[in-house]
Order: C-alpha cells, then sequence, then structure tokens
C-alpha cells in the first residue's frame, strides 16, 4: 500500500515493534535513523542484506518485529518477495527511490511490503507509513490527550487556569503532564514561574526542520514531579513562524513526551487556532462572569459551532460569585444553551499568593476555593468520580456498617 504524506496522530512512548535495516545505504541512514529517534523506535540489528537477515531472525525468534528494507534493482525485489515468504507475519517496510526504477514501487507491493515509502525520506509519509503498519499488524494506538484552553476574551485567566489544570491532571494520574504556552511570540509562563528555559516554543518553530523529540524534551523545564512546561518567548516579543504545517510537527513531537499536553491557547481565534483545536481531544473554554466575556464566549461558541468542531467542550466561568444572580450558573446555562458550566471560585488573594510564589496553587495555597473546583474540572475531563462522591460512598459504607453491626446485638 502506497502512503501519503499526512499529520498523524501517533502516541507511543516505545513503538510496539523492534526494527531490522536491511540494506539501508549511508545514503539513507542518517534520515532514516532520526525519524526512528523520534518514534521511539528500538533498532534491533543492522543488515547488509537479505541473507544474514534471516541468519539473525533465525538464530532469534521474537513476537514482534518490522523490517525495514531498501531494495535497489528488479532482483532485490525478488528477494523481498522470498522474505516476505519466509518470516510471515513479520512486516515489511520497503524504502524505495523510484529514480532507480519507477516500477519498483508498485513491484514491492505485489512482492508483499505492508507499506512503501517513497526516497528522499519525508518524515509525515515515514510516521504514517510506522503508524499504519503498528496499527495493521494488532498493536493499538496509545491515545495521547491534546487539551487545549481557550480564553473568551483577553484576560479571562486562561493561563493561571491552564498552569492549574496540568498540574491537577498530572497529580491526579501520577504521571507527568505537559503544559505548553500558544502565545510562542510572547509568553508568560516562563516569568511567572521564574524559569529559565533552555529553548522556547518560538526556538523550536523556527527551527523545525532541525527538531527532534528529544530537543522537546530538553527545551521542558521541570515545574513539579508531574508537571513540565515549554513556553513562549520571555525576553521580548519574537517573530514566529507560526505556520499549521510546523505548529503540528512541533505538536506531534511533544505528543510523545507525556501521555496529556495541556496547552495555554492563543487569543487570535484565526484559522491556525481552529486547525489546533481540531487536533484536540478536549477544548476549555474560560470566560468571566460579565457581559463583555458572555459575548466573546457566545461568539467563539458560534465560530465553533459553524465549523462543526467535534472536539468535547467544557466551559469554565472563572472567578465566579456564587452569590450573583444575574450571573448564576442557572441563568448563564439557559441563556448560552449549554447543559453543564463549570465554575472556579473567585480568589484572588490564592492566585496572588501563587504568582508571587511563582508556583502552582497546590503550592502554594493547596486549601483554595478556587484550586478545589480546578481539580473537580480535572477529574471530570479524566473521567473521574468526583473527590465528593469518593468520600460520600466511603461514608456511606462506614455508616450502613455500623448500623449493621448495632443490629446484630
Amino acid at each position: 500500500m502506497l502512503t501519503c504524506a499526512a499529520n498523524v496522530c501517533y502516541g507511543w512512548l516505545m513503538y510496539p515493534l523492534k526494527t531490522l535495516l536491511i540494506g539501508c545505504t549511508d545514503d539513507v541512514l542518517g534520515d532514516l535513523r532520526r525519524e526512528l529517534t523520534n518514534l521511539s523506535v528500538a533498532i534491533e540489528s543492522e543488515h547488509l542484506d537479505v541473507r544474514s537477515c534471516l541468519t539473525f531472525v533465525l538464530a532469534n525468534p521474537a513476537d514482534k518485529r518490522l523490517l525495514v528494507f531498501y531494495p535497489k534493482s528488479a532482483r532485490e525485489i525478488g528477494q523481498l518477495e522470498r522474505l516476505n515468504e519466509l518470516v510471515v507475519g513479520q512486516p515489511i517496510l520497503a524504502l524505495i527511490d523510484p529514480t532507480n526504477d519507477p516500477s519498483l514501487m508498485v513491484r514491492a507491493m505485489r512482492a508483499g511490503a505492508a507499506q512503501v515509502v517513497r526516497l528522499p525520506l519525508q518524515a509525515d509519509d515515514f510516521r504514517a507509513a510506522m503508524t499504519r503498519i503498528a496499527i495493521q499488524f494488532g498493536n493499538e494506538v496509545a491515545q495521547s490527550r491534546v487539551i487545549t484552553v481557550w480564553g473568551a476574551i483577553e484576560g479571562s485567566g486562561c493561563t493561571s487556569i491552564a498552569l492549574n489544570l496540568a498540574a491537577e491532571i498530572g497529580r491526579l494520574r501520577k504521571a507527568p503532564c505537559l503544559l505548553a504556552e500558544g502565545a510562542a511570540n510572547f509568553g508568560r509562563l516562563a516569568n511567572y514561574l521564574g524559569i529559565t528555559p533552555q529553548e522556547t516554543i518560538g526556538d523550536l518553530i523556527n527551527d523545525i526542520d532541525r527538531v527532534d523529540v528529544e530537543r522537546v524534551r530538553r527545551a521542558a523545564s521541570k515545574v513539579d514531579d508531574n508537571l513540565h512546561v515549554i513556553t513562549g518567548s520571555h525576553s521580548g516579543i519574537v517573530p514566529v513562524d507560526m505556520t499549521t504545517e510546523n505548529v503540528l510537527r512541533l505538536l506531534n513531537y511533544a505528543k510523545q513526551l507525556d501521555d496529556v499536553l495541556v496547552v495555554d491557547g492563543r487569543y487570535n481565534y484565526e484559522q491556525l487556532d481552529f486547525e489546533f483545536v481540531a487536533h484536540s481531544q478536549q477544548l476549555v473554554l474560560v470566560a468571566q462572569p460579565n457581559l463583555s466575556s458572555m459575548y466573546g464566549l457566545r461568539r467563539v461558541l458560534d465560530l465553533l459551532a459553524q465549523r462543526e468542531c467535534l472536539t468535547q467542550q467544557f466551559v469554565v466561568i472563572n472567578r465566579y460569585l456564587p452569590n450573583s444572580k444575574e450571573f448564576s450558573l442557572r441563568n448563564l446555562e439557559e441563556v448560552l444553551q449549554i447543559p453543564k458550566l463549570f465554575s472556579v471560585a473567585s480568589d484572588w488573594n490564592s492566585f496572588q499568593a501563587a504568582e508571587i510564589a511563582g508556583q502552582t496553587l497546590r503550592r502554594a495555597a493547596p486549601h483554595s476555593h478556587s484550586l478545589a473546583d480546578i481539580t473537580a474540572l480535572a477529574r471530570t475531563m479524566l473521567g473521574m468520580p468526583s473527590a465528593t462522591h469518593v468520600v460520600g460512598w466511603s461514608f456511606l459504607n462506614t455508616w450502613n456498617h455500623v448500623v449493621h453491626s448495632l443490629s446484630l446485638k
């Protein structure tokens, strides 16, 4: 099957098939090794020809292997066919240079190649082929979760919500969560947290052709045990080549670092921003309880509906005052025609303490009402029962046990 360039969602922390390289000469090895490294593929061995590869396979039987073969002639296509017959159940990816012989691409398919990739190697095409092979041969794609946080208007508190939501998701899952700043040319997170990153998102995007997973990993700063951040520019406004292709390439690298990626979105609402949301599993829309923010929220919701956005949406009223009659959750749900709104309590002192300390709410103000609301939101998004639900059942079970014990006396 021929592959075409595509923006692929792949999410293995380690590619599920060990890989053997066959006949891969120096002119392709550099690009090939780089892409395999970016996909976290373990290269088990490298072989000059099919014969030495078969000797290795027979001496080292394994359940899951991928054979990457570079046939350069019709004779070597014949070897590919024979290889396919001798290693039944082991997929073969053929690297074909059509300038040698255009017919080799079709011949490789007929000879049994699971996927055919054209040389010179194109990153998106190669990754699409690798993903398809893994799925075809019974390996489920690990779904990296991308959560985008948008503010209805500037000043909605989007960055604070995104930071603390990411921190709570990491804590609840007991696994690292990566927070990335969408405002690549002029960010806030680095100064907020008091960190000096090695590289920013702008640095990575502007040099995207030389970026790989390890470089993205080095750009991520550790904030807590289960929270890492990649920030925008922190020392001034820096021009960034924010094309859809560049942004999505960086997204695919970032998704390989942690299972959950939270993105503090921009306020631009350009085509790029909607394209990015379309590649997210969940979207958090943050508004404030005032008229201008409600108008902005309504506009964003309409734009998402016009684009038939399938991303799961969570609408959050930040800085919420429960005694407000005009902007009560029930009234807002009716006006906005949203069945469920979430709120984050107005708690200026806690957020101020966290900002001064350059910390998350969990660190600076663990008893904050705002933190409790953000934790409840994180639980809902992760499909976890609410904390009150868990405590309630625990208490109920204990009480039932006491009543039952008394009834026996």
